[in-house]
């Protein structure tokens, strides 16, 4: 199955705030300068506050010292409280950051990362394929500047010009006569949907049973996770590990087992 990796929701989110601010700046709501609203946000703001917040960041360019320690510290707490505590624990970008951790600022270069402290990283990872043409990729860059001056979202009403041309795009790179595209929001629904569009094909002929191998991961929607290979999970993990889908477990070649 062909994955879309998509960011246009992020850049239609940043417009309506956009909107949202010029309005409520039109009637004095929001008094504060832009400038400040940088500075560290009360546990008890409000969602405008918050997103007024994350909007003056995407405009910034450069942070001083203080700023970016704020930031450093901000980002930190709003991870732990408020998208998953786990990830301060296990990533080493945190772990080995000492009381900062290495929070991402801006592309260096096309493959390189520089976060909040000035650090440069090499980027190994590309984002899982997101990157593969680079970071900022001038090409790129230009591409998605043009069509959100024209169209930032399709309708979804009317038919997309360019979900058509890149389903071509694809027919003319795949081999036989694989020439149908369904595009995807992430690897995991990519794999939902290979999931029933196996279970449609196979079921009339008797065939219920998928394989995934030991250890693999396949995202994290139920779907997905039931394919997950054997591994520990946390009992307040629920995967449905028989029957939908069933799954039979096989052990991939490796040095490890000898093979």
């Amino acid at each position: 199955m062909i994955t879309e990796f998509v960011f246009i929701p992020i850049f239609a989110i940043a417009a309506g705030v956009a909107q949202s601010l010029q309005y409520l700046n039109r009637y004095h709501v929001i008094r504060e300068p832009p400038e400040h609203i940088l500075n560290r946000l009360p546990s008890s703001a409000s969602a405008l506050a918050c997103s007024a917040h994350a909007l003056n960041l995407i405009e910034k360019r450069t942070l001083d010292h203080e700023e970016m320690k704020a930031l450093n510290r901000e980002v930190i707490e709003y991870f732990k409280e408020h998208v998953n505590p786990g990830f301060l624990e296990y990533r080493k970008s945190v772990t080995a950051g000492g009381d900062y951790g290495a929070v991402e600022w801006q592309a260096g270069s096309l493959n390189t990362l520089v976060d909040t402290q000035g650090q440069e990283f090499i980027d190994c990872l590309g984002g899982f394929g997101i990157f593969n043409v680079g970071h900022r990729n001038p090409v790129v860059v230009s591409a998605v500047q043009n069509q959100l001056a024209k169209q930032p979202l399709h309708s979804q009403e009317l038919l997309d010009p360019l979900r058509a041309m890149l389903a071509k795009t694809l027919a003319a790179l795949t081999p036989g006569k694989l020439k149908y595209s369904f595009f995807c929001n992430s690897g995991t629904e990519s794999v939902e949907a290979a999931l029933k569009l196996a279970k449609a094909y196979q079921s009339p002929r008797g065939k219920f049973t998928f394989i995934a191998t030991s250890g693999a991961f396949h995202g994290k929607s139920l779907g997905a996770l039931s394919a997950t290979g054997e591994i520990d999970l946390p009992q307040t993990v629920y995967a449905v590990t028989a029957g939908l889908p069933s799954c039979a477990v096989w052990q991939y070649r490796s040095h490890a087992h000898g093979s």
